[in-house]
């Protein structure tokens, strides 16, 4: 099966050079046999277990009304549309903006898009094993209800290598096909700046075993396009970017594990916070003013304080360490000193203590735990609170030279890193 990367712009088969549409005489087109091929290969594609580990819309849609997405639906996504050779379809903006911004233009799908689609879904699967179609003609759906499975992380290898931002439109079929000489490719996923959503030049291949993606991973010769790749195990390159203490990215996180949210992140290594309201102009600066600066919540009991940290212990040890008690949120600890605070999300603290009254090991050194007093538990809250004020007002001061046409101002100025 061919990769997805969101609803409009997923490609999971070669791009059709030949017009789509046939010429017939009767009122209802029909479709070239290389484009209808296409779309029924799409089609199988959005409703695989693939897919659906990834695809949130689509997930959705196979959980409600029985399982059944009606065609009407598939006539929205561009990918298809571009397949049979209709107008790409827009959503209907939800309004006018003030500075003269016009509304989205909204195409309505045509009838006869849909009922091309249907019949040609009908008949690419009227014999399929795992797809249905519903009396009525008008819906399709899995015969097996979707069990999400995490085995795909496993399988599933990182290529980095390519030109940041330079995409083609039928790169993911490309690559698909380049990667498919190695082994079965499940899904290939295009990574992008969450920001901008531009191509990152590296992507994610999941192949049907574990040996295919060992395999492809091991290559040091790989090359795309005179573009040298650099391939490595999701795990692999997800563990070098924990132990850099950086942020991980959704797409590289490990099924099961916990991660901070990139809020969190920031605050604990006292950088900006980003905005929530990406389309704040001047004259909301006032009414910004006057809203509550956030909080942190303190909440007793979340505190436990080690001690005898010595060596080269990082915080990656010490969050896998303290991670088998509870979920940890926050670990205050700096490099050269022997004792640090674990802030768990939960008010564990007391359960943590007296279930190690022998200490918790981490590599060879064995740390002592001990309650964290009212006064300190108090002293630990205002410091978060104080690093959570600094980069709320380094973000704003950022924002403001911006404006002005200032350069950047500062560094890390909190003394001791939270992580």
């Amino acid at each position: 099966m061919a990769p997805v990367e969101g609803i409009p712009t997923v490609v999971s088969a070669a791009s059709v050079q030949a017009p789509a549409l046939a010429p017939a005489s009767e009122p209802v087109a029909t479709l070239l046999p290389e484009a209808a091929a296409q779309i029924v290969k799409q089609i199988k594609h959005y409703l695989s277990d693939a897919n659906l580990n990834h695809d949130a819309f689509m997930r959705k849609g196979v959980e409600m009304n029985d399982g059944w997405i009606q065609f009407a639906t598939f006539a929205k996504f561009n990918r298809l549309r571009e397949l049979m050779g209709v107008p790409q379809y827009k959503s209907k903006a939800k309004g006018k903006g003030k500075g003269g911004n016009k509304k989205a233009e909204n195409r309505d799908v045509p009838e006869s898009s849909i009922e091309l689609l249907a019949q040609t879904i009908k008949d690419g699967v009227k014999d399929d094993e795992l797809l249905e179609i519903n009396a009525e003609g008008t819906a399709i759906r899995r015969k097996s209800q979707f069990e999400p499975s995490d085995e795909w992380f496993a399988r599933t290898v990182h290529v980095k290598g390519l030109p940041y931002g330079k995409e083609s439109s039928g790169l993911i079929d490309e690559l698909t096909e380049f990667c498919a000489e190695s082994g079965d490719v499940q899904l290939l996923r295009l990574r992008r700046n969450p920001k901008t959503k531009a191509f990152k030049g590296n992507f994610l291949v999941e192949f049907a075993t574990v040996e295919q993606a060992e395999q492809f991973a091991g290559k040091d010769d790989l090359a795309y396009e005179d573009n040298k790749l650099s391939p490595a195990m999701l795990q692999a390159y997800h563990d070098e970017k924990q132990a850099a203490d950086e942020f991980i990215q959704p797409e590289l996180r490990k099924p099961g594990e916990t991660y901070p949210t990139f809020e969190d992140y920031c605050i604990a290594h006292g950088r900006p916070v980003p905005t929530a309201d990406k389309t704040a102009k001047k004259g909301k600066d006032s009414d910004d003013s006057q809203k509550p600066k956030p909080q942190v919540e303190a909440v007793p009991g979340c505190l436990v304080k080690f001690a005898g940290a010595e060596g080269d212990l990082t915080v990656r040890q010490l969050k896998e360490a303290f991670g088998a008690a509870g979920d940890v949120k926050y670990i205050e600890y700096k490099a050269d000193e022997t004792d640090g605070i674990v802030r768990f999300k939960e008010p564990v603290a007391a359960s943590v203590i007296e279930s190690h009254l022998e200490g918790i090991s981490v590599g060879d050194v064995t740390l002592t735990l001990s309650a964290v007093d009212e006064e300190a538990e108090k002293a630990f809250f205002e410091r978060a609170q104080a690093a959570l004020d600094l980069s709320l007002t380094k973000g704003d001061s950022n924002r403001n030279n911006k404006r002005s046409g200032g350069g950047r101002q500062g560094g890390r100025q909190n003394k001791r890193a939270r992580r």
